[in-house]
């Protein structure tokens, strides 16, 4: 491949890195004014289909998220912590009796921390910028009903030490747990243990670089997916023609040799066949037979000619009968009586004779 011929698929894979498309170097080829539209949308929207400026924006409050994320947790931190603190030391007290200045501390601490959380629910409206608090309240008169805020200084004093010893045992068995390949360290785990921060950051990078090389992949694997894809269509097109070229052509051409063929074939038996009656034709009507055929017609025709006159005659006389009425049927009737008659005596008259000889 030239190097002319490389540039259309740098600039494919260089506009599918930046933006959320898929380009192939075909189309780069045929739509350039597309592909400078998209040249100065990449300048100014991010892989993830955002403007520029939105994405400052976004991080800038990501970042102030991340920083009022962090004093919270800060905050919660040491409030659970003084929770467990005070829990542990009442089931402590149901084995061991404290004395009467734990007992002591232990109440104040109580109260003080009741009192801070009172503060949290005053205010009452979600809107940040709202002034109004629950049953017009302030922390600073929920602070001045404190009837220890005068021992805050004792009481961090006392407790800041033991919650401190309680953080620390958490982060050596933290890091006991994060860390178990080098168990056998003999390094202090505390000292290593406020390694934790960056080891986790490590690790959320890490994951963060593995999920972009996963997408990468992602892409890169649909887009030899696509290559794949068209490579395929191209095939079967090539393919499509060269069977529409040479094999269904030659197919075309033998079947219409084929076809000839049979027509040929088709026309040589219908004449054989007009051979064969012509033949039969022959054979059955010879001169003798002929001629014989020609006396039996007209010995037909005479035959019909004084039947046709038979006809004739008879249909006159029965139109003449018909034409004298019902009288006429009257005399057939007696006449047919008297010949029925005549025929009866006859017949005795013969038999008398034949007795007589």
């Amino acid at each position: 491949m030239s190097a002319q011929s490389g540039i259309p698929v740098k600039t494919a894979d260089k506009l599918n890195s930046a933006l959320p498309i898929d380009i192939t170097a075909a189309q780069v080829q045929q739509y350039p004014e597309l592909v400078k539209l998209l040249t100065e949308l990449s300048q100014r929207i991010t892989p993830e289909g955002i403007s520029v400026q939105v994405k400052q924006e976004l991080e800038q409050a990501e970042e102030e998220l991340r920083h009022e994320k962090h004093s919270w947790l800060l905050q919660h931190t040491l409030y659970k912590e003084i929770e467990e603190f005070l829990i542990d030391s009442e089931l402590r007290s149901q084995d061991v009796a404290l004395s009467p200045d734990d007992k002591q501390f232990h109440t104040m601490l109580q109260e003080c921390l009741t009192f801070s959380e009172i503060g949290d629910y005053l205010r009452c409206s979600p809107d940040p910028s709202c002034k109004v608090n629950l049953l017009g309240l302030t922390e600073e008169s929920i602070h001045n009903q404190n009837p220890h805020r005068k021992n805050l200084a004792y009481l961090q004093q006392k407790l800041i030490p033991q919650i401190e010893e309680r953080l620390a045992d958490k982060c050596e068995n933290l890091q006991n747990f994060q860390d178990v390949d080098n168990a056998l360290d003999s390094s202090p785990t505390l000292a290593k243990s406020s390694q934790l921060p960056a080891l986790m950051e490590a690790q959320k990078r890490k994951l963060e670089e593995d999920r972009q090389q996963l997408e990468r992949l992602r892409m890169a694997k649909e887009k030899q997916f696509q290559t794949y894809y068209q490579t395929l269509l191209d095939s079967l097109h090539l393919l499509e023609e060269l069977i529409t070229k040479y094999r269904l052509q030659n197919q075309m051409e033998h079947d219409t040799v084929s076809a000839e063929w049979l027509v040929g074939k088709c026309d040589g038996l219908c004449l054989k066949i007009k051979l064969i009656e012509l033949q039969i034709l022959s054979d059955t009507y010879t001169h003798e037979t002929a001629k014989a055929l020609q006396q039996i017609k007209d010995t037909l025709h005479g035959a019909k000619v004084e039947a046709e006159k038979s006809k004739t005659y008879v249909t006159k006389t029965l139109q003449t009968y018909e034409s004298l009425g019902s009288e006429f049927d009257d005399l057939v009737i007696e006449y047919q009586t008297l010949k029925e008659e005549m025929d009866n005596k006859e017949w005795a008259l013969s038999e008398l004779q034949k007795s007589a000889s």
